[in-house]
């Protein structure tokens, strides 16, 4: 007999996952558009909450706008500028990922060229290399923003839906053998016949004792 190694919240969270891969493959051009409006109507929610709270909190007080957390009007206006502006504000945000992603390409390379230099470590060109390709994905993903945006969403989802369609795999191809009641008769037995050997052992070694 052989049991499951997965339970079955791991293939409801594969299912999931397979859902919103191929939700955010096949409506790429809308996720992202739809994803920062969400961000904007919960940043307009949580400000307002915030001011909310603190006309409750500050009610009789005469100096009561000195104590406003600048935090809420912020976050109700950087939300209005993401519920109206979305398409903006997307592309701001692939060309952030070129500028980290040339950021990241940098650093490495620079790390890797101290360790090199300083330490004489010898470090493979192949390290060089990938920082490099990394630094001219982020520049690539910079300048061609409203391409770029699409194909990560893209990207993204095929991970995800890779990922949700390795878990239900792993689900129901993952077995574990369970041990039977005649297997642990005989590890049992096994046990005992270990023990008595070795009191049978000991007992010859102290009647050898005695002896001498």
């Amino acid at each position: 007999m052989e049991k499951k190694l997965r339970s079955y919240s791991d293939l409801l969270f594969g299912i999931a996952a397979i859902v919103v891969g191929l939700v955010m493959v096949i409506w790429s051009d809308r996720i992202l558009l739809r994803l920062i409006q969400l961000i904007g109507a919960i940043s307009v929610v949580i400000g307002t909450i915030q001011f909310i709270g603190f006309l409750v909190r500050t009610k009789g007080m005469t100096d009561r706008w000195t104590y406003l957390p600048i935090a809420a009007p912020i976050a109700v206006a950087w939300g209005i500028l993401l519920l109206l502006s979305p398409e903006l504000w997307k592309n701001l945000f692939v060309i952030l990922i070129g500028l980290f992603l040339m950021f990241l390409g940098l650093y490495q390379s620079v790390a890797l060229y101290k360790l090199k230099k300083k330490n004489g470590v010898k470090v493979s060109g192949i390290y060089f290399f990938f920082s490099i390709l990394m630094m001219i994905a982020g520049i690539f993903v910079a300048a061609q923003p409203i391409y770029m945006a699409s194909w990560f969403i893209t990207f993204v989802g095929a991970w995800i839906l890779a990922y949700g369609a390795i878990e239900i795999f792993s689900y129901f191809t993952l077995r574990a053998p369970e041990v039977t009641a005649a297997a642990t008769e005989s590890g049992a037995k096994v046990e005992e016949t270990i023990a008595e050997v070795v009191d049978a052992s000991s007992a010859a070694a102290a009647d050898k004792s005695e002896a001498k």
